[in-house]
């Protein structure tokens, strides 16, 4: 009998059809039912933004106990649901993953967006470096538009006419996309952006993006 990965319910508990229908959830209806979706594109400057989730409590604890409470069993959730769509749409294009300090990798014992990306059957690439460790719900406003004097480009790989797709797990202002944005080399095909979550004031401020979000 498959279980919830959070509750340890039977993972047909209170789930609606469509999760019922598909069988491969992590997470029963309880659970599942406290994630917000929104399937959103929206711009950031010039670069669209796929938006899977609202960050909401649920996901907030969520991502505390997965990085700070060092589950890693909950590594495969966060861009589960979508894995199989992300893959089709975004087939030969490489992730471009944002950075994670070095400090808080060591303590953890891993790399948290790493390892969340596994799921994504899609080639994975690590050029940006932070200069200093630092949390960013810490930071105020005006210091996380500030992002990009931490940060760094380092690529040993050929990038020219490739589509990068750069990812992250928690979008609040945009300032870590912007900065990534701006970093990598003007050779780039194209570039969008993936997060699993975004703040409602993200959301509320910024354009709809032209087109449609991932294809079922």
């Amino acid at each position: 009998m498959k279980r919830c990965l959070l509750c340890d319910h039977d993972i047909s508990y209170h789930q609606d059809f469509y999760h019922w229908l598909h069988s491969d959830t992590l997470l029963c209806g309880d659970c599942q039912g406290q994630l917000k979706p929104v399937e959103t594109v929206r711009m950031l400057e010039d670069m669209k933004v796929h938006i899977l989730y609202e960050y909401n409590d649920f996901l907030e604890n969520l991502l505390f106990q997965y990085k700070e409470g060092q589950d890693i069993a909950l590594r495969r959730l966060f861009f589960w649901d979508f894995r199989h769509r992300i893959a089709r749409q975004f087939k030969g294009w490489t992730l471009l993953l944002m950075p994670s300090g070095a400090k808080k990798n060591q303590e953890r014992g891993f790399h948290a967006l790493k390892e969340m990306c596994e799921v994504i059957s899609l080639p994975r690439l690590q050029p940006f470096t932070k200069r200093s460790d630092h949390k960013q719900s810490l930071l105020s406003y005006e210091q996380r538009q500030h992002i990009s004097e931490i940060m760094d480009w380092h690529c040993d790989e050929d990038l020219s006419k490739r589509k990068v797709l750069l990812i992250d797990d928690v979008l609040t202002t945009g300032a870590t996309l912007r900065a990534a944005y701006h970093l990598l080399p003007k050779t780039i095909k194209k570039t969008e952006a993936l997060v699993c979550c975004a703040h409602p004031l993200f959301l509320e401020q910024q354009p709809h993006a032209k087109g449609f979000f991932l294809n079922r």
